[in-house]
């Protein structure tokens, strides 16, 4: 998909809107998720700088989230330059995407566009073994305790808490208190950048709401949860919503977001790569040959197989982790590399993945 394809629609949302807009994007596709950092400030930086007139901004947002602080410096710099903020929402805003959205006079939400928790995960590593968990993880273990286990005395609670630190380190529940704290804090400081003196009291209660109410980090808020959580969702403008899922669609194929990267797959997709990695042809072996006789024959055949060099093959990549354009200026995150598969003398296949080329690029007409 053509950068200048993917502009036809920004402009053409601009025009409706009648105000410059900028589109940041996050990749969520399968092995290739990205999130929001403090690295697409810079790129911003040059959108915003591209803008020559105007006190309005549009963002149109796609991401699962990432670095709250992240999303403070965003809509921080964008409040210096203008008065009126816009967030457009295709499809997903999650976690520190949703956070950066708070900060918006606006919302525009697409019927199929959701955001999320702000809720955010630490992940912690035990035993050799990965997993993530929010404060409130820790929160519910405790009103479990109290409501539905009714443990009242001190020594049992006292056991209880003792293995739950034993299966989370306590350093972490600190942190994960801490990262809680702070996605409400910046919650709440992004709302009242735009509420009046009346609303403000309300910013504390709708930043708690979507930190502490609901059972899932992955829980979406549609549009009409949004509503009833007081965050300002435009009304339903079906004109602009078919332009910006009409967006959404292009960035989508630029990125390739509904392709999962299948290391196997993208290698077999090579002609080269497919035939070196055909399956080697088994010894030819009697049908009256004894067992023993079989085994050798094998065992040759593999030591054989061990033996002779195979030739490397190289099947490059590219992969589009984020996105920061505009009908101005255009830039992306892109991972450059090849990957380097071999079948073993099992016929088991491993694959060496090198990244050649990391970081952002500016993306050509």
């Amino acid at each position: 998909m053509p950068l200048a394809e993917r502009r036809e629609v920004y402009e053409a949302i601009e025009v409706y809107r009648k105000r410059p807009l900028i589109v940041l994007a996050t990749s969520t596709r399968h092995n290739v998720n990205a999130l929001l950092a403090s690295d697409i400030v810079r790129e911003l930086i040059d959108q915003i700088d591209a803008i020559k007139n105007g006190d309005s901004i549009d963002v149109l947002l796609h991401s699962t989230g990432g670095d709250a602080l992240a999303a403070w410096k965003l809509m921080s710099i964008l409040r210096e330059r203008f008065k009126k903020i816009g967030v457009l929402v295709p499809f997903m805003a999650f976690s520190a995407a949703t956070i950066f959205a708070l900060g918006a006079d606006e919302i525009v939400m697409h019927p199929h566009a959701s955001l999320g928790p702000i809720d955010p995960q630490i992940t912690v590593t035990n035993n050799g073994q990965t997993r993530q968990f929010a404060y409130e993880d820790v929160g519910a273990f405790l009103r479990f305790l109290r409501d539905e286990v009714e443990v009242s005395e001190q020594q049992h609670t006292t056991a209880l808490v003792e293995k739950l630190f034993a299966a989370v380190d306590p350093i972490h529940i600190g942190s994960a208190k801490r990262a809680s704290e702070l996605a409400s804090q910046i919650g709440e400081r992004l709302l009242k950048l735009h509420m009046s003196d009346e609303d403000k009291a309300k910013a504390h209660e709708i930043a708690k709401d979507l930190n502490k109410s609901f059972f899932a980090h992955g829980d979406a808020v549609s549009r009409s949860r949004a509503k009833e959580l007081h965050l300002k969702v435009a009304e339903s403008d079906p004109e602009l919503e078919a332009l910006i899922w009409k967006a959404y669609e292009r960035i989508e194929e630029y990125m390739e977001i509904r392709k999962p990267f299948i290391p196997i797959e993208h290698c077999l997709a090579d002609a080269n790569a497919a035939a070196a990695l055909a399956p080697t042809a088994g010894p030819s072996i009697p049908s009256n040959a004894p067992p023993q006789v079989v085994q050798a024959i094998w065992q040759n055949a593999i030591q054989i197989a061990a033996q002779t060099p195979k030739q490397p093959v190289e099947v490059s990549y590219r992969l589009v982790g984020a996105i920061s354009e505009s009908t101005r200026t255009a830039s992306c995150f892109a991972v450059s590399g090849a990957l380097m598969p071999v079948r073993g003398a099992n016929n088991e296949i491993s694959i060496t993945r090198i990244d050649k080329k990391v970081g952002w690029e500016p993306v050509s007409a």
